[in-house]
């Protein structure tokens, strides 16, 4: 008799999840996924076109995990505060999820039209509701990079003489002046 096998696109993307975060992202490969979810290769391609969609639908997913923990948290906050936590999550999030944090350093190797991409301008739209980008405030470019940024270098321990605290309280620093910038 033989056996039913029950993939399907979320338990690929599930495994591939589960690779990065404990292989890192470059062992997150069609040979790699099938062998660990105990189908042959030629198999996974039902479900993606290969390895780049795989891990557009990877980020996606998680993006789209951070936006809910976003809408979550941030419902009745506005001015200062939802700035504030907003950046917090989003820091927070992409800290703990060793999936994200490797894709987003890649993330200029998708188009406009991949799933990834989707995502991010999904979080665009939601800080854009809570007035992230003021009118006096820089470009979401200039936001995103100097969040991810500081993102980076957390994760890259580049700064481990700040205590939590100084570092909590520069990253606010950070994100309330790019929002509300200061007079020089």
């Amino acid at each position: 008799m033989v056996q039913k096998r029950s993939l399907d696109l979320d338990k690929v993307i599930a495994k591939a999840i589960e690779i990065i975060n404990n292989d890192g992202l470059e062992a997150a490969t069609m040979p790699n996924l099938a062998k660990a979810l105990g189908v042959r290769s030629q198999s996974l391609y039902h479900y993606v076109s290969g390895r780049n969609q795989l891990l557009s639908l990877v980020g996606a997913s998680r993006i789209r995990a951070l936006h809910q923990k976003l809408v979550d948290n941030l419902i009745g906050l506005s001015g200062q505060e939802a700035v504030i936590r907003f950046a917090d999550i989003v820091r927070d999030f992409v800290l703990k999820d060793p999936a994200l944090s490797a894709l987003l350093y890649h993330v200029n190797e998708y188009s406009t039209s991949d799933a990834i991409t989707k995502e991010i301008e999904n979080i665009f739209a939601l800080g854009e509701k809570i007035n992230l980008k003021t009118c006096a405030s820089l470009s979401n470019h200039a936001i995103v990079g100097a969040v991810l940024g500081y993102v980076f270098l957390d994760k890259a321990s580049a700064f481990d003489f700040e205590s939590d605290q100084e570092a909590n309280d520069n990253y606010h620093e950070m994100v309330l002046r790019l929002v509300q910038p200061v007079a020089i």
